[in-house]
């Protein structure tokens, strides 16, 4: 009967949204940091009211993620961004694979010489032929086991250690618990398994690509997309504001009309940068 009554709390106060995958590091320090300064000020009138203080303040960050309410909201508002980065909070760090710091590497330089690009006068697009490769491996890999497979093959991991979770506005990969990378959407995975096997017997060179490099090349190719991969459905290409739990910022997004999968999307700040 106890057992039963404490799960129920449990699962009141729990907030899933905020806690697991989910956890928000920045609101984490910052409430365990308030929650700090509460139990030295308990401690200081009345050393037991120190430890229950620091008790409950613990066990409400681990169970909801926050302590004080709004912590996502304040977190947005005045939390500079240089701390944000400092956790990986950058506008793009949530859509960018896990992999080894970014280092220097032509994305465009390495797409046009092996053809994978080709000019069109003030724009480039994908080559035909390649487009058609790719997009025909992609109807290949629309399973959970053909994922799999396809993860084994581009990120080199054990078959049974990876899992898939749709987390709404992107895909997670988790590896042995973990997660592993975080794409845009299923979609967006799909693509860049195939696009991955294309390059492997399109050209010599993509087993010489760096692996922190491999993954900006596949945003690139994504972005090419007139059509999407998946569905065939028309892509979208457009800017619009989006919203983490620590910040606000303008993206420019590729959405597939047909099937609403986002296909790419970065920092509108960097396209304007550049």
């Amino acid at each position: 009967m106890s057992e039963t009554l404490n799960t129920r709390v449990l699962e009141v106060i729990r907030q899933p949204e905020y806690i697991g995958d989910n956890r928000c590091w920045p609101c984490t320090v910052i409430n365990v940091l308030i929650a700090g300064a509460l139990t030295t000020g308990a401690a200081a009138v009345w050393q037991p009211a120190g430890v229950a203080v620091a008790m409950v303040s613990l066990t409400a960050i681990y169970f909801r993620g926050y302590l004080v309410p709004g912590t996502p909201m304040l977190t947005k508002r005045y939390l500079p961004g240089w701390v944000l980065k400092l956790f990986g909070k950058s506008a793009t760090g949530a859509l960018a694979a896990a992999e080894s710091p970014v280092i220097e590497f032509d994305v465009v330089s390495f797409l046009n010489r092996a053809s994978v690009v080709v000019d069109k006068r003030e724009d480039i697009e994908l080559n035909p032929e390649f487009e058609a490769r790719l997009k025909s491996t992609a109807l290949t890999l629309d399973s959970d086991s053909a994922l799999t497979a396809g993860s084994v093959d581009l990120l080199g991991v054990d078959p049974e250690q990876v899992s898939f979770v749709d987390g709404g506005p992107s895909w997670r990969v988790i590896v042995d618990g973990a997660i592993r990378g975080i794409w845009e959407s299923r979609a967006a995975f799909v693509t860049d398994l195939a696009a991955h096997r294309t390059l492997a017997v399109w050209t010599d060179e993509w087993d010489a690509v760096p692996g922190a490099a491999r993954g900006r090349t596949l945003s690139a190719i994504r972005a090419c997309f007139e059509t999407c991969p998946v569905c065939s459905g028309k892509i979208k290409l457009g800017t619009e504001v989006v919203s983490s739990c620590c910040r606000e910022y303008e993206v420019v997004a590729a959405t597939c009309l047909g099937c609403d999968a986002r296909l790419f999307e970065t920092d509108a700040s960097a396209v304007v940068d550049a």
